[in-house]
C-alpha cells in the first residue's frame, strides 16, 4: 500500500505546495541583523563573521523574491536565530577545533532553474561546506540535484517526501510528510464526523496532479473502508462547478476531499454552499493551509468549517535538540522576529533544518563529505518537528495532525486541532463541527 501510494502520488505532490502555500508568510520579513547582499546572496553568521578557517560556511537557497516570496518570509530570521544559539554556545567542534557557523543565502527567485543556478553559485563562488534548502519542490529538488553533481551534502525540509524522492540520492537528505500521512489526517476528520464506511467525493482537476491524486485518494479511501466517488474532473480556473456539485448531491456524498488551488476551492465552495447540499465534512489539501489562504478563498468566512492537514504548531510536544526550547518557545520567537501575529508551520520546519545541520556536523566532527554523509545516514534525533530518522531513500517521514478552520465574530480565524492520531501528545482544542 505504501509503495503504491508513493508511486501514484509522486507527480501530484511535486506541485502540492505551490500556489496557496506562498501565502504562509503573511508579513514581509524584516532583514535579519547582520545580513548583506552580494549578487543576490546574503551572508549572516549570528554576529561577526570572517572568511577564515574558523567558520563552517553553510549555503541556504530559498525563495526570497518571486511568486513564493511570502512563503520564504521569516527564513533568514529563523535560521539566523537557531545558528546564533549554536554559535553563542561555542559553535561546533570540527577536527578538534571549535568553529562558528556562517550562513550564506541565495535567492531562488521562486524558479526551479534559478534555484539550481543559486546553488551552483554558492558551491563554486562561496565554497560552501554544506547546503540547506526548503520551500517547495521547485526549490529543494533542483538544489539537491546541484549538490549531487558537486558532491556537497544537502539537507532540506518541508517538501512532501515523495515529491523530493525523485532520485537515488547520495549526498542529499530530507524531512517532510508523505501522502499516506496526509490522507490519514483526512481520514481522522472523516471518522470524527461519524461517517466511517461512507461515500467520499473526490475533487480533482484535469491536469497531471489531478489524475494522480484521484488515484491515490481513491485507493486510500477504498483500503480504509470508504467508498470513493468520482464526480468528474474540473479545469483549473473554472467558474462553473454545477455539474460536479449535482453529481456529489445525487450520490449523497458524506465527505468531499481533494487537492485544490485556493482560487479553485473558493469558487467551488461558494457554489457548493449555495446549492442547498453540503457534505458533513470537507477535507481539502493545499488550498487552505494558512490564515491568508482561508481569507483569500472567499469573503465573510467562506472556508469556515473546512478541515486540512497541519504540519506543525507551537503546541506540538517536542523540544529543540539544541537548547531544549519548546515548540511554544520557537513559535513565540518567530512572531517576535517577524512581527507576525501567529507562527505558521514553516517556523518549526525552518528551525528544525538547523537542528539537523547541527547534529550532522556534531556527529561527523569533520567537514569530510563521507563523514557528513555517514553522520546524516545514522542520524536519529528528536527535534521540534518530531524524530528525524532518514530511511534508505534518505528521507524522514514527519507526522501530521488534523485542523479545522473557525471564523470568529471579529473577522479573525482560529485553526482548531480536531484529531491528533499521529501526534497524540499534541492537544486537541475542539471537537469537529459538521457542515
Amino acid at each position: 500500500m505504501k509503495k503504491r501510494l508513493a508511486r501514484v502520488a509522486a507527480i501530484g505532490v511535486a506541485v502540492l505546495m505551490m500556489g496557496s502555500l506562498a501565502a504562509c508568510g503573511q508579513n514581509s520579513a524584516a532583514e535579519g541583523a547582520g545580513s548583506g547582499s552580494d549578487n543576490g546572496a546574503a551572508a549572516q553568521a549570528g554576529g561577526e563573521t570572517s572568511a577564515s578557517g574558523d567558520v563552517i560556511t553553510v549555503g541556504v537557497v530559498y525563495p526570497k523574491t518571486g511568486a513564493l516570496a511570502a512563503f520564504g518570509a521569516g527564513t533568514e530570521e529563523m535560521y539566523g536565530y537557531a545558528v546564533d544559539e549554536i554559535n553563542q554556545a561555542g559553535g561546533v567542534e570540527v577536527d578538534g577545533t571549535a568553529k562558528q557557523i556562517q550562513l550564506v543565502y541565495a535567492d531562488s527567485e521562486s524558479d526551479a532553474t534559478k534555484a539550481s543556478e543559486a546553488a551552483n553559485n554558492l558551491i563554486s563562488s562561496k565554497n560552501v561546506d554544506i547546503m540547506l534548502t526548503a520551500k517547495t519542490a521547485d526549490t529543494t529538488v533542483p538544489v539537491a540535484a546541484a549538490c549531487e553533481r558537486a558532491g556537497v551534502v544537502c539537507l532540506s525540509v518541508d517538501t512532501p517526501d515523495e515529491a523530493w524522492a525523485t532520485s537515488d540520492y547520495q549526498y542529499s537528505f530530507h524531512a517532510g510528510f508523505n501522502t499516506e500521512n496526509e490522507l490519514s489526517s483526512f481520514k481522522d476528520a472523516w471518522d470524527a464526523a461519524g461517517i466511517t464506511g461512507g461515500k467520499v467525493g473526490v475533487m480533482h482537476a484535469t491536469d497531471t496532479e489531478g489524475q494522480t491524486m484521484i488515484n491515490a485518494i481513491s485507493e486510500f479511501a477504498e483500503a480504509n473502508g470508504y467508498t470513493a466517488y468520482d464526480p468528474g474532473a474540473y479545469n483549473s480556473g473554472a467558474t462553473d462547478y454545477t455539474s460536479i456539485i449535482d453529481n456529489l448531491k445525487k450520490e449523497a456524498c458524506d465527505a468531499v476531499v481533494g487537492v485544490m488551488l485556493t482560487s479553485d476551492f473558493g469558487t467551488f465552495y461558494s457554489q457548493l454552499k449555495s446549492s442547498g447540499y453540503m457534505p458533513k465534512v470537507t477535507t481539502v489539501a493545499k488550498a487552505t493551509l494558512f490564515k491568508e489562504d482561508v481569507d483569500a478563498a472567499g469573503a465573510d468566512g467562506l472556508a469556515d468549517g473546512l478541515c486540512s492537514e497541519v504540519w506543525w504548531t507551537p503546541s506540538h510536544p517536542y523540544k529543540s535538540s539544541i537548547t531544549e526550547e519548546t515548540c511554544e518557545d520557537i513559535g513565540n520567537k518567530w512572531m517576535e522576529l517577524t512581527g507576525a501575529t501567529y507562527a505558521p508551520a514553516t517556523a518549526g520546519y525552518d528551525y528544525a533544518n538547523v537542528e539537523i545541520l547541527y547534529n550532522v556536523l556534531k556527529n561527523a566532527a569533520s567537514l569530510d563529505t563521507d563523514k557528513l554523509v555517514q553522520a546524516a545516514a545514522d542520524l536519529s534525533i528528536d527535534t521540534v518537528i518530531g524524530k528525524i530518522d532518514f530511511n534508505d531513500q534518505h528521507y524522514s517521514v514527519q507526522p501530521l495532525v488534523t485542523g479545522q478552520w473557525k471564523y470568529n465574530e471579529d473577522g479573525t480565524w482560529t485553526q482548531d486541532i480536531i484529531a491528533n492520531t499521529q501526534v497524540p501528545d499534541c492537544p486537541t482544542t475542539a471537537e469537529i463541527r459538521l457542515n
